[in-house]
């Protein structure tokens, strides 16, 4: 019974984040209420302050599930240095085409400066504390390299999802981010 109770619970909170989300995708971001989302989803405002305290903490749990996580992070970091570029575009470019959408949506320029920050601050965290850094060099070189990895990751994903996924497929998304992070503009790879 309880088991069926928490499914419930589950479903009645995405379907108020999926309402929130159409909503938000469809250019209302401005505009968006309580009401719009309860209408939409088919539920009573007081359901909706069952579980979040207003629209912005809706907007924020939506973007807190989006961000990498440390997990995929470290199956990245394996898959690079493997070399095994297939796993990392699985992991990198997120098989979930729903969560792939949304990350488009609030990392163009019609998305999310919040979203697009807090997405930064996760991959620098990420990649300070798995990458393998040396760490006899000073703070400041170290903060460097991982701010110039940071906004490779960065920007191959803007890109991908503004563009590069109309001009190249994934595999050729990655090699080139690869390449850029290990040997940098050149194509010298020696």
């Amino acid at each position: 019974m309880e088991e069926k109770q928490n499914n419930l619970t589950s479903k009645t909170k995405q379907n108020l984040m999926d309402a929130y989300w159409n909503l938000y995708a469809s250019d209302n971001k401005g505009k968006i209420t309580v009401k719009m989302i309860t209408d939409r989803a088919g539920y009573n405002r007081g359901t909706f302050y069952a579980y979040f305290l207003d629209i912005e903490d809706l907007h924020n749990q939506i973007e807190e599930e989006l961000l990498p996580t440390e997990k995929n992070f470290e199956k990245i970091r394996e898959a690079t240095f493997s070399k095994n570029s297939r796993k990392i575009i699985d992991i990198f470019m997120q098989e979930n085409k729903v969560s792939g959408k949304k990350i488009s949506l609030l990392l163009s320029s019609k998305g999310s400066l919040s979203f697009q920050n807090k997405y930064r601050e996760k991959l620098q965290e990420l990649i300070m504390k798995y990458a393998p850094l040396d760490l006899k060099d000073s703070t400041k070189i170290v903060n460097y390299k991982v701010d110039v990895v940071c906004n490779i990751f960065y920007a191959t994903l803007c890109y991908w999802y503004n563009k590069g996924n109309q001009i190249f497929t994934e595999e050729e998304m990655i090699n080139l981010m690869m390449k850029m992070i290990l040997f940098g503009l050149t194509e010298n790879e020696n």
